[in-house]
C-alpha cells in the first residue's frame, strides 16, 4: 500500500515545516542569513513533492480507487502548504516584526 505517504506524512511534514520556520526565525535574525530558512522550506518542499510523487505512482497503479486518489490530492494540497508557509520569509525576511 503506497497510498499513506500522502495520508500521513504530508500533514505532518508541512506541520513540521511551520514548526521548524519558527524556530529558526530568531537565529536567521541574529545571524543575518535569510538562506537558511529559504534552504528549510525548500528541503520540505522537496519532500512533500516526492511524496506527492509516490501518491501519483500509486494512484496510477491502483485504476480509479479512492484512497489513492484522496493520498493525490492530499500530497498535493500540503506541497502547497509549504508553498504559502515559504512566502512569510520570502517577502517579509526573518527580522520583520
Amino acid at each position: 500500500m503506497r497510498a499513506w505517504p500522502g495520508l500521513v506524512l504530508a500533514p505532518v511534514l508541512a506541520l513540521a515545516n511551520l514548526y521548524v520556520l519558527y524556530a529558526l526565525v530568531p537565529a536567521a535574525c541574529t545571524l543575518g542569513k535569510a538562506w537558511i530558512l529559504h534552504a528549510t522550506a525548500a528541503l520540505f518542499l522537496l519532500l512533500t513533492l516526492a511524496i506527492t510523487a509516490i501518491s501519483w505512482q500509486a494512484f496510477r497503479a491502483a485504476r480509479a480507487e479512492l484512497l489513492p486518489l484522496v493520498s493525490l490530492w492530499s500530497g498535493a494540497f500540503f506541497s502547497l502548504v509549504v508553498v504559502a508557509q515559504w512566502a512569510a520569509p520570502l517577502f517579509l525576511g526573518p527580522c520583520a516584526h
